[in-house]
């Protein structure tokens, strides 16, 4: 951990007056979602906490999504990317857009708030005006009884951990609980947070672009929260294998940056039988080719790379011991349904636990 740069929480957080609601912009990120955007807009414009503006941000669709917008929702303002770089550009794009010590709310096309939403997350952010961000807890738009998840941890592989996820709503979290790490799905942002530590990762493109953002802000001393009364339902694609590249090169492109050299000392070789566990996983699947370009774009990179982890590191007031976790990786239930591959993860699991025990005072 650097000692060159720390970032304070906002003073001007801890002095909110509750008779003086904040201001909140809405940010619906976008690409080719004119199958489901209505349902997004709609939700948002029904809240019982008037955002002060909802924008649309564009990531260059080709199906004519923003015309429809301006089209069918006038009030609302549409800015288009030139080109589609992944949600991230689209998400700083919201928060920029954001007015000065005002709130953003990320929201993705394919979400659908519940009425109270953001209601309950400008009351969690009232009772914890600290919070860098706030998150909904996330409910299967085709399932509304089960839970997604409700925020992760980072498992020292760099893989999450995934709280509450695929459990009843009766077996979520009962209060505000602070975690490490977020989906994008719908956020609630403190601008002046996000700019602190250098906003989205534009480079991330696909995979890890939310995780590795809140993340970033844990390691810098920020707090996140999940907010088990506001709900936002989602719809879920299944996409298998389909990202795999941007899947291992995020991955990477976290640990090298996120990691103390020491950590990643001390984890070389779990992180070694992970990968080869990995690589024989793809092998069967026919998908080696991409996790070499992953692996060859994460080496081209390199230079770049290093650059991020210099800033990442300069702001980091929290260590690797207190953040990393060993718990049961997470792994689709379509894949646990293969009895080789549960009782391969099964056994990875208890490898991993019994190496961190072994490590965890050397971190």
């Amino acid at each position: 951990m650097s000692s060159t740069q720390t970032i304070q929480p906002n003073e001007r957080m801890k002095k909110l007056s509750s008779q003086k609601p904040p201001q909140v912009t809405v940010a619906v990120v976008t690409y080719n979602g004119i199958n489901v955007i209505k349902n997004c807009l709609d939700s948002l414009q029904s809240q019982t906490y008037k955002p002060a503006q909802i924008l649309v941000i564009d990531n260059a669709s080709t199906d004519n999504t923003p015309d429809w917008v301006e089209e069918h929702y006038s009030q609302i303002k549409v800015i288009r990317l030139n080109s589609n770089c992944g949600p991230n550009p689209a998400r700083n794009q919201g928060i920029l857009n954001t007015p000065d010590n005002d709130l953003t709310l990320l929201v993705d096309d394919d979400a659908i708030l519940a009425e109270n939403c953001l209601n309950e997350l400008v009351k969690a952010y009232q009772r914890y005006p600290e919070a860098a961000i706030l998150a909904p807890r996330l409910v299967y738009n085709d399932q509304r009884d089960t839970i997604q998840h409700e925020g992760a941890f980072i498992h020292y592989t760099a893989e999450a951990v995934l709280l509450n996820n695929d459990k009843p709503l009766n077996q979520g979290s009962k209060d505000i609980t602070q975690v490490h790490a977020v989906s994008g799905t719908c956020l609630l942002v403190s601008k002046s947070a996000a700019k602190k530590i250098g906003l989205f990762d534009e480079d991330y493109f696909f995979g890890r672009t939310d995780g590795e953002f809140s993340f970033r802000l844990t390691i810098s001393g920020y707090k996140v929260y999940t907010v088990p009364d506001a709900v936002c339902y989602h719809r879920v694609k299944k996409r298998g294998l389909s990202k795999l590249f941007y899947q291992v090169r995020n991955r990477w492109y976290f640990i090298l940056t996120t990691y103390s050299l020491k950590t990643l000392i001390v984890l070389a070789p779990a992180l070694l039988v992970y990968e080869l566990f990995l690589i024989a996983y793809l092998l069967m699947q026919g998908k080696e080719l991409e996790y070499i370009k992953a692996i060859f774009a994460v080496i081209k990179f390199w230079d770049k790379l290093m650059q991020k982890r210099k800033k990442a590191q300069n702001i980091k007031t929290r260590s690797d011991r207190e953040l990393l976790r060993s718990d049961s990786l997470y792994m689709r239930d379509d894949l646990l349904k293969n009895s080789i591959l549960a009782s391969v993860k099964s056994g990875l699991d208890k490898f991993f636990r019994t190496y961190w025990k072994l490590i965890y005072p050397l971190i």
